[in-house]
């Protein structure tokens, strides 16, 4: 049954790892997009009291949304796609203790949360590329299986490939500004999905490659997803087509990039079954 979990001792820890986890989700921004980072200035002074465009969430409008926890605090986000399976990112787990993972659901803010698991293990897909960023995608098996209420619920995974124009939206409790903490509130944008190839122009000489098992997505400029929000849900006509993987900076007019869970449906359901 779930547990209650004691942080104090963890306390300390939390703000160090918070700092230290930086960043997948705009890490582009320091090696590849050269091109972007003049607009850096301009970008920071236009989100300044923005939220990167994002809008406040409802209650129960995204049940299938979780805050990924290490050492206590929120570290990446994630879908419940069944009662012990929650599907996230690759680099938001690769190579850290699982037993210091807890998964939080039912809940809109990140204080005071809502209820916790302890994870049993994850699994990172075994052609994970860190310096690629390529098969970024993983899942956590919980210790005891998540109960569902009206605020909690699976979310079902696309098998299929999502076409170029599709509506689609990203939830999650990134950071409102770059660089910046995390939002307490769950927010959301709603964008399209683009081509690949249309994808590619904006990214010269970026040290990820573009690939069928990638998806991107763009909103416009001062929307976007950022630092926090790695892992997270990427949903269209209420099915799961992306995971958060990586961007240019945060909203400041370049696609974000998924990872394409169509590509991984067969990996999914081996790891939904172990």
């Amino acid at each position: 049954m779930l547990e209650s979990v004691k942080l104090a001792k963890d306390a300390k820890a939390k703000t160090t790892l918070q700092d230290r986890r930086l960043k997948r989700f705009d890490i582009c921004s320091v090696r590849g997009v050269k091109k972007l980072i003049a607009h850096v200035s301009l970008a920071h002074t236009l989100l300044e009291h923005k939220i990167v465009g994002g809008t406040l969430a409802s209650e129960a409008q995204f049940p299938y949304q979780v805050s990924i926890r290490y050492f206590g605090g929120h570290f990446c986000g994630g879908s419940i796609i069944d009662a012990d399976t929650v599907l996230t990112a690759a680099h938001c787990v690769d190579k850290k203790d699982s037993t210091k993972f807890h998964v939080v659901v039912g809940s809109n803010q990140l204080n005071p949360g809502g209820l916790w698991y302890s994870i049993s293990h994850y699994k990172v897909h075994e052609d994970y590329d860190p310096a690629a960023a390529t098969n970024d995608i993983a899942v956590m098996k919980m210790l005891t299986p998540i109960g569902f209420t009206t605020q909690v619920q699976p979310i079902v995974v696309d098998n299929t490939f999502v076409p170029d124009g599709v509506k689609c939206i990203l939830s999650g409790w990134g950071a409102t500004s770059y660089p910046g903490p995390s939002s307490n509130d769950l927010l959301y944008f709603t964008g399209d999905v683009i081509a690949l190839d249309q994808c590619k122009l904006s990214f010269p000489g970026s040290p990820y490659p573009l690939l069928d098992s990638n998806i991107c997505a763009f909103a416009r400029y001062g929307v976007g997803g950022c630092s926090g929000d790695s892992g997270g849900p990427l949903v269209s006509n209420n099915k799961q087509i992306g995971i958060a993987s990586w961007v240019a900076l945060c909203a400041v007019g370049a696609p974000d990039v998924y990872t394409r869970v169509s590509y991984f449906s067969d990996w999914i359901k081996t790891q939904q079954a172990n």
